[in-house]
């Protein structure tokens, strides 16, 4: 008699478990915006790209997607894009209302390479399309100012400020069976001094124009002053991916008969703080010896 009572009561627990599961479920459910991205043809509707985009240049507010979205049911929402050549697109928020709306998808990411980038973006049950054209940041820096040999140079995003020095340490690294390229300040013995370092392995054993990512170990930045840890870091082994600072170097010219190297870097690098800090209109060249 315990016995049954207690199956009895067990099934009655378990019942209204799940009843008040589905019915949670179907609380949050009802709070959800329904709609599409197509329209009643079922044809995509347009999506608008604003903004230049560059291979290793950080993205700002001025590089976003316009989607017209037909909302079929107010509520809260979620639209983004897939992730393609290392950034992205989304948004969240609240439809009030039924009807057709324009909503603005901001970036995340840094593109990677200058390539016409594919991406698919996503509402409800609807999926379209649109590409992004990302240009070669090299030609941001085709101008009568040459970084002259030996030097580097960014410009802190936030704050505005940029720091530029020599570069005195210049040469290729046998790390093992790799080879990797270092640039690098003196090092600084008092507190006026800083310390710039770029480390970038080299795939292939040679200094070649490409693209290359703090994200592939052990490549690194490290701009640091006598008395702090670090002002503006990234990779090298010592900064991990899950804080998100990524900063892309561009060899944009090496001349293996001069041995003069040029490029430009751009990303998010971690401060003294251990917070992001965007950095833009990186420069450095160098005889590397």
């Amino acid at each position: 008699m315990k016995t049954t009572i207690i199956i009895a009561f067990l099934f009655v627990s378990i019942m209204l478990f799940i009843s008040f599961s589905c019915s949670k479920e179907s609380s949050l459910e009802r709070f959800i915006a329904k709609g599409t991205l197509k329209d009643d043809a079922g044809n995509c509707m347009a999506e608008t790209v604003h903004g230049n985009f560059y291979n290793g240049i950080v993205l700002t507010d001025s590089n976003y997607i316009e989607v017209k979205v037909n909302v079929q049911k107010a509520g809260s929402y979620v639209i983004h894009s897939s992730t393609a050549n290392g950034f992205m697109f989304a948004d969240s928020g609240t439809f009030n209302s039924t009807g057709f709306t324009i909503i603005k998808l901001k970036p995340a990411g840094i593109p990677l390479t200058h390539s016409l980038t594919n991406f698919n973006v996503i509402f409800d049950t609807s999926i379209c399309t649109f590409s992004v054209d990302v240009k070669d940041s090299a030609l941001l820096h085709q101008t009568n100012d040459t970084l002259p040999v030996n030097n580097w140079q960014f410009t802190e995003v936030v704050t505005g400020i940029i720091h530029k020095g020599s570069l005195d340490t210049n040469y290729i690294y046998n790390l093992g069976l790799q080879k990797m390229l270092v640039l690098s300040t003196k090092q600084a013995k008092q507190q006026s001094d800083s310390t710039m370092l770029i480390n970038i392995i080299l795939p292939n054993g040679i200094i070649e124009k490409g693209t290359y990512s703090t994200d592939d170990a052990p490549n690194g930045m490290v701009f640091k002053t006598f008395d702090e840890a670090c002002l503006n870091c990234a990779g090298g082994g010592l900064i991990p991916l899950s804080t998100g600072a990524t900063v892309i170097f561009i060899i944009t010219d090496y001349n293996s008969s001069t041995k003069i190297i040029r490029g430009t870097f751009s990303g998010t690098t971690l401060d003294k703080n251990e917070k992001i800090a965007p950095i833009s209109n990186g420069q450095f060249s160098a005889l590397v010896q």
